[in-house]
């Protein structure tokens, strides 16, 4: 079980490295109610090379001291190179050092920006463009959101700062990465050639950052070894602590946005499909799937490929709609409870740097064959998820699928309670 079973698994985690579409409304929803966003002061809007800058000798501490931690607790984690490190004193260009230090995509770029939630933009604001936000962009999902430009010293809400932030690791952070991606850094950050993903899609190459197999058969590690080789829990590792010593030092803009960062990795491992290669299939129907293609009968292989390629996509484009429609309607509904329902948070530990792997990632690979039942038996039946059909009228979803949304409101529901928990953990002393 060589080559064909690894291009299966890689081909499957191809088509959407984004889960759950855009963060910083699931973002809002979940996090307005939370005291510690909705009671604490405006924050004055600062550019990072000011925080770098009077934070200098601490921020090379910190990453030094997460280097360490890194190399000793995760495993298949990628020694950063030397010539990575923050040197003593600071040089000409601090965020092009400090972004190669966290190796990260050094073109990002970092604009100064907030989304508001759907129905609820602010009159007279510059808006950016998407191009402005992001390094490339691509057709979908960005291409409705709004960005409202902020300007250095100006006063924002917390949540929006944080809620805004939750999107921003899909705009770049983690495009090209690899030693076989095109550009400059790949060959300088000691990740190695690109586990999984498709070059055949723009964002690719920011799967292993966004999504986590952390609890697949050691017969398919064995297979596919590569698997095991992503790092969604190191970047939320990562940003937790930029956002504590952000909030430390007199910083808070910088701690919210650090926080929002880490949190999008938070988020993805609560989409089945960032944490499951093929939901729904068992070892003994992987086996068999590759016994077959290797006798030359791989119909049943290149099926697979397309069916989670499509339910992935399909059902994040299903909730994106019908969200959106509910915002602008303005009316109570079970799908925005969901996100802000409090009483689940108690049913988890407390946050650790392991939280992501141990109890994110195995609740939804826990969940991930009912949901996918759910998905395919809702596209047997459903009518096109995109709000416009090809004849430029309103799609006539009635979004009436009992068993599919039971397993979103679900699903929602572990958003959000994972992200009150890891919210709770960088703001707390």
């Amino acid at each position: 079980m060589k080559l064909p079973f690894i291009l299966l698994v890689l081909c499957v985690t191809a088509p959407s490295a984004w889960g759950w579409s855009n963060h910083t409304v699931g973002s809002y929803l979940a996090l307005q109610a939370l005291p510690a966003l909705r009671e604490a002061p405006q924050v004055e809007v600062e550019p990072l090379e000011q925080f770098l800058a009077q934070q200098y000798p601490a921020v090379a501490q910190l990453l030094d001291e997460q280097e360490q931690f890194a190399r000793q607790h995760f495993a298949q984690y990628p020694t950063r190179p030397d010539d990575l490190k923050l040197p003593a004193e600071p040089g000409d260009n601090l965020q092009h050092a400090f972004l190669t230090a966290l190796r990260i995509n050094p073109q990002i770029h970092l604009a100064m920006v907030i989304q508001p939630l759907p129905g609820r933009d602010l009159p007279e604001r510059e808006h950016l463009k998407a191009n402005q936000v992001m390094v490339e962009q691509t057709l979908s999902p960005w291409n409705r959101q709004r960005f409202i430009h902020v300007l250095t010293g100006e006063k924002l809400p917390p949540l929006a700062v944080l809620a805004s932030a939750a999107d921003e690791p899909d705009y770049g952070h983690d495009i090209n990465l690899f030693s076989d991606n095109p550009g400059e850094v790949g060959g300088r950050y000691g990740f190695g050639p690109q586990p999984f993903g498709d070059s055949r899609f723009q964002y690719s190459s920011q799967a292993p950052f966004h999504m986590g197999f952390f609890h697949e058969s050691p017969v398919v590690y064995a297979a596919a070894g590569f698997l095991q080789r992503s790092w969604p829990h190191w970047r939320a590792y990562q940003y937790m602590g930029l956002a504590r010593l952000a909030f430390a030092t007199g910083h808070s803009y910088w701690g919210y946005r650090f926080l929002g960062w880490g949190l999008h990795h938070i988020q993805d491992l609560t989409q089945p499909y960032h944490a499951k290669p093929l939901p729904g299939a068992g070892l003994a129907s992987l086996l068999l799937m590759e016994g077959k293609a290797l006798a030359g009968f791989d119909s049943d292989k290149h099926a697979a490929i397309q069916r989670v390629a499509t339910r992935h996509m399909e059902v994040e484009k299903y909730q994106a709609a019908w969200l959106r429609r509910l915002l602008k309607a303005g009316e109570p509904h079970p799908m925005i409870a969901a996100y802000a329902r409090l009483g689940e948070d108690a049913d988890y530990p407390p946050y650790s740097v392991d939280y992501l792997r141990e109890v994110v990632s195995a609740q939804a690979v826990a969940e991930s064959a009912a949901f996918d039942e759910a998905i395919e038996q809702w596209l047997a039946t459903a009518p096109a998820t995109t709000d416009f059909s090809a004849s430029n009228q309103v799609s006539r979803e009635d979004y009436d699928h009992p068993q599919l949304n039971r397993q979103l409101l679900q699903l929602l529901g572990h958003f959000g309670a994972h992200s009150r928990i890891y919210v709770r953990a960088g703001l707390a002393p």
